[in-house]
């Protein structure tokens, strides 16, 4: 199923955007009529994960903010329908309202919501349609979409500290490239001219900044397309899948960043368990569903036999000791949660504690990215400050000394 954008207007109403959910065009058209909505303007499919005909602007779609009102409209007994009727009717962004009446509209012609998450694409995160499917078939949705919202807002949380740990050292980086680049194009061949202006040998100091200062003058057009070449000309001949592979392989060999991608993925994957687990989801189920959420091919591969180890009567913790990617100390604590019966809580504990880490390895990475930083840019000016003091004293004793006969 897809998206389609209509400028539309009721009887009596002003016309206003409007986002129908359908199989086709005909369809979308056939369900405007069907609310007696007299369609003013097509717009085409709208694009949710960059494959449609159309590319909008950013949608204004947001769906932590709808998970965030369906939470507790469920958890005070709402019916699913009536609950996405209220948030509808409180939503400010017209976009917004349209997403929740379409999803209201697939729930009067008999579909589920887990059908209804799933057929909007990436709109959704990955796991959202499966942990609502698996709330649908246990009977336990309020509490799934409540777990549901808290995963989306620790998520939300991880992401937002990244991006603003990651303002300054950015900064400091652009900031560096543009003086480098500066004083490499147009201080230099400003002050080598001075030499040229008076007919005399460069220094070998000036000649080896002129060197510098021509490559960079071309460089920064040939490396970014040879870049490009080379990442194209690789995927085509590896092939997608195998390109990807080996290039999250050699992302995971990098010192720390690597482990950083590592317990990210793990984050996302232990939080999946505990959710499902604690909902009393099938476990060889929630094995499968949990190994979806992991993006990284490398760390999926090694997840991949776990539920052919549960079917053969082998316990989780026993499935997953000896994983090279699952953190130190989780099967163990994984035994105890078995033995006592708490393996959803204790999921939810080893999360919570790897999550910190995280944030911890992420914020040692970010400081020591900052230092070293500027110890280049420091290096880069006091190779071009020495190299351009050594040329003055040789202007000041060229001055000294007279012309040369």
């Amino acid at each position: 199923m897809g998206l389609y954008k209509y400028l539309a207007a009721a009887k009596g109403e002003p016309p206003h955007e409007m986002l129908i959910e359908a199989d086709n065009e005909k369809e979308a058209l056939g369900k405007l009529r069907s609310r007696q909505v007299t369609p003013v303007r097509f717009y085409g499919e709208v694009s949710v994960g960059g494959k449609g005909r159309l590319l909008f602007r950013r949608s204004k779609i947001d769906t932590y903010d709808f998970t965030r009102q369906l939470a507790p409209l469920l958890d005070s007994f709402i019916p699913l329908e009536k609950a996405l009727a209220i948030i509808a009717e409180s939503a400010v962004e017209p976009e917004q309202r349209d997403f929740v009446n379409s999803l209201r509209q697939g729930l009067h012609e008999g579909k589920k919501f887990s059908e209804l998450v799933r057929s909007h694409g990436s709109l959704f995160p990955g796991y959202y349609a499966n942990l609502i499917e698996s709330g649908e078939e246990t009977g336990c949705l309020p509490e799934v979409v409540g777990q549901l919202y808290k995963f989306m807002g620790e998520s939300k949380e991880l992401k937002d500290f990244i991006i603003s740990s990651s303002i300054y050292p950015l900064a400091i980086l652009s900031i560096t490239l543009i003086v480098t680049v500066l004083l490499f194009t147009v201080f230099v061949p400003r002050f080598a001219k001075i030499f040229e202006d008076m007919g005399r040998e460069m220094p070998p100091s000036m000649n080896f900044l002129l060197t510098v200062s021509a490559f960079a003058s071309w460089a920064w057009w040939v490396i970014p397309c040879i870049v490009v070449g080379t990442w194209t000309g690789l995927k085509k001949f590896l092939g997608e899948e195998a390109f990807r592979y080996n290039y999250s392989r050699f992302l995971l060999s990098l010192p720390l960043f690597g482990r950083i991608i590592v317990d990210l993925e793990m984050c996302k994957y232990i939080r999946t368990l505990s959710i499902l687990i604690a909902n009393h989801v099938e476990i060889i189920r929630t094995v499968r569903i949990s190994g979806r959420i992991i993006s990284n091919p490398v760390v999926s591969k090694a997840f991949g036999d776990i539920s052919r180890k549960l079917k053969g009567g082998t316990k989780l913790s026993a499935a997953l000791a000896g994983n090279v990617f699952v953190p130190a100390g989780m099967v163990p604590m994984l035994r105890v949660g078995e033995e006592s019966g708490t393996v959803g809580e204790m999921l939810s504990r080893i999360a919570n504690h790897l999550e910190n880490d995280t944030r911890l390895k992420i914020k040692r990475l970010l400081s020591l990215f900052e230092p070293a930083v500027i110890v280049f840019l420091a290096l880069v000016v006091l190779v071009v400050v020495v190299s351009i003091f050594v040329a003055m004293m040789e202007i000041n004793s060229i001055s000294q000394g007279g012309p040369k006969i």
